[in-house]
């Protein structure tokens, strides 16, 4: 089944870059060039949709999110076609700000905290069927929500402030380095003793 789905994601993906280069009358098929066509694409598309509606309650006006998602002009070549919404009020931004975002766009960082959460915090892990298969072993069932709660605050810190990794543009700085609100890759010690 999951060959299926991500042969059928791989599909969507060729697919979608295919009609891209159609769309922006053929031209070359390098990355760059295929980013610029779908934040162009994005950019039309953005001109006539809207995120949010606008609400009046007691001779007020005030915006609210529409739940009007668009499909993400690149599917992912692992999960294909995709849906992208904003709850955040864009009406600000400029729309070839707001375009070129919504390219960006990937759930990457948040599927590799979740396999770093898998893979070192034992409390958490699921239960192993036992050598003879009779039933299933629970060696690292010591399960207590607020010990979890406190190992997943900790790991969260580490992986946002302290675990550097290589992206598509071949920096290497951590998740908050790339937000803009950490200035440098911080260490456990600078992490415990921060004031």
């Amino acid at each position: 089944m999951t060959e299926i789905r991500s042969a059928k994601a791989y599909r969507e993906y060729v697919d979608a870059r295919e009609e891209l280069k159609s769309w922006g009358g053929g031209g070359s098929s390098d990355e760059a060039s295929i980013t610029k066509l779908a934040i162009a694409k994005s950019i039309s598309i953005l001109r006539y949709h809207k995120f949010y509606e606008t609400v009046k309650k007691d001779g007020s006006q005030h915006r609210k999110r529409a739940k009007n998602p668009i499909e993400h002009p690149l599917p992912s070549i692992d999960q294909g076609k995709r849906l992208v919404d904003c709850t955040t009020d864009l009406s600000s931004y400029e729309i070839e700000h707001v375009a070129n975002t919504l390219v960006k766009v990937n759930d990457k960082a948040t599927s590799a905290f979740m396999q770093q959460i898998r893979r070192r915090l034992s409390i958490l892990e699921r239960p192993l069927v036992t050598a003879r298969g009779e039933g299933k072993s629970y060696i690292y069932a010591n399960f207590n929500p607020k010990y979890a709660q406190y190992a997943l605050t900790i790991l969260r810190t580490f992986y946002n402030f302290c675990l550097p990794y290589n992206s598509w543009d071949k920096v290497k700085a951590t998740p908050a380095q790339r937000l803009g609100i950490a200035d440098k890759q911080f260490t456990m010690k600078d992490i415990i003793y921060f004031k």
